[in-house]
C-alpha cells in the first residue's frame, strides 16, 4: 500500500498549475489596445516610413496613390500609379517584401476568359482592398489622364504562398474609384471618390447606388475598422476622419488636420494595431528628401 504525502501532492499540484499558466502566457499573442474612448483624441507622429527608396532597397515609389494591410502577413501594400505598380511592405520595419509590375497587371485576362488588361488598364492604378475572408486582394485603376486610359478593376489571389494577379473586370466608363476598403461585418467592397461612397461586387462587376455621409467630401482613401464598425477617410484638404458606419455620420472629435504633420497629399490610411498609417501622394518634394512619398505612422493619444 502507498501512502501519500498530502502536503507534497499540494505543492507538485499548485507547481502543475503555475507552469501550466506561463506556458500559456509566453505562447498568447499579446493584446492589443483598442482606441481610446473619447471626444477629444489627440494624433501623435510615431514615426515615418521611407518608400523614396524603401528601407534597404533601391526601389522607389513614383506616385503614391492607395493602400490595403494584410494581417495574415503583417503587410501594408501600397499603390504606386506612376510606377504601374504595387509594393508589400514590412510596415514594422519599412523593408520591401515584394513589387508586382505592370507586366502582371496588363498580362491579366478578364474574368470568365477574353483578352489581355493591356498597357491602357494599368496607367491609372489608384486604390487597393483587402477582402480577409477570402484572402483576396483588389486593386482599382482610373481613367487618368488620356481618354484610351481604360477605369478597371483587378482581383489578387493567393497562389503558391504569394499573391498573383488572376483577372480583371472592365469598370463602367468614367469610373474614378480613388480609395477603396473591405467591410468585416458585411463582407463588402466599398469604393468612394469625391463625396460619393458605394459597394462593389468583382464577380458580377457590378456596383450600388452612391450614398454620403454628411460633411464628408474630396475622399482618397479609406478603410475599416477590424470589427467594421468605424470607415477611416483621408480626404484632399488633408484630413482624417472616423465615420460611425452604422449611422453614415462623423464622429464627434474624431476629425484631424494633418496638414501640421507635414502630410501634404493624403492618399490613402490604414488601421493597423491602433495606429494610423497615412500614405502621402505628393509630388513636389525633392528626390533625397526622406518624407517624399512617405507613410506617416500615428497613435491615438486620448
Amino acid at each position: 500500500m502507498i501512502t501519500l504525502d498530502r502536503s507534497k501532492t499540494k505543492r507538485l499540484l499548485l507547481s502543475s498549475i503555475v507552469a501550466g499558466v506561463a506556458a500559456l502566457t509566453m505562447s498568447a499573442p499579446p493584446a492589443l489596445a483598442a482606441l481610446p474612448v473619447t471626444s477629444s483624441p489627440e494624433l501623435k507622429l510615431a514615426r515615418t516610413i521611407r518608400t523614396s527608396p524603401f528601407a534597404g532597397s533601391s526601389v522607389s515609389m513614383k506616385d503614391a496613390e492607395g493602400s490595403a494591410y494584410v494581417p495574415r502577413d503583417n503587410s501594408l501594400w501600397l499603390a504606386d500609379d506612376n510606377g504601374r505598380a504595387v509594393y508589400e511592405v514590412n510596415p514594422t520595419t519599412g523593408a520591401l517584401k515584394r513589387k508586382i509590375d505592370r507586366t502582371a497587371f496588363e498580362a491579366a485576362t478578364k474574368l470568365g476568359g477574353g483578352s489581355q488588361a493591356g498597357a491602357n488598364r494599368s496607367a491609372d492604378i489608384e486604390a487597393m482592398a483587402y477582402d480577409e475572408a477570402t484572402d483576396t486582394l483588389y486593386v482599382f485603376s482610373g481613367p487618368c489622364c488620356q481618354s484610351s486610359v481604360l477605369p478597371t478593376a483587378f482581383r489578387l489571389t493567393r497562389t503558391g504562398g504569394a499573391f498573383k494577379v488572376d483577372s480583371y473586370q472592365p469598370l463602367a466608363g468614367g469610373s474614378d474609384y480613388t480609395a477603396a476598403g473591405w467591410n468585416h461585418a458585411d463582407g463588402k467592397i466599398y469604393v468612394g471618390v469625391a463625396g460619393q461612397i458605394r459597394s462593389y461586387n468583382y464577380a458580377t462587376n457590378t456596383a450600388s447606388s452612391t450614398f454620403h455621409v454628411t460633411g464628408l467630401t474630396g475622399i482618397l482613401g479609406m478603410s475599416f475598422s477590424s470589427n467594421g464598425a468605424d470607415l477611416f477617410v483621408v480626404t484632399n484638404a488633408e484630413k482624417l476622419y472616423r465615420v460611425d458606419w452604422a449611422h453614415k455620420t462623423l464622429v464627434a472629435g474624431w476629425t484631424f488636420d494633418l496638414t501640421g504633420f507635414k502630410v501634404k497629399d493624403s492618399r490613402a490610411v490604414e488601421l493597423i494595431n491602433d495606429q494610423f498609417y497615412v500614405l502621402d501622394g505628393y509630388d513636389g518634394r525633392s528626390s533625397g528628401d526622406p518624407l517624399r512619398h512617405a507613410v506617416f505612422v500615428f497613435d491615438v493619444l486620448p
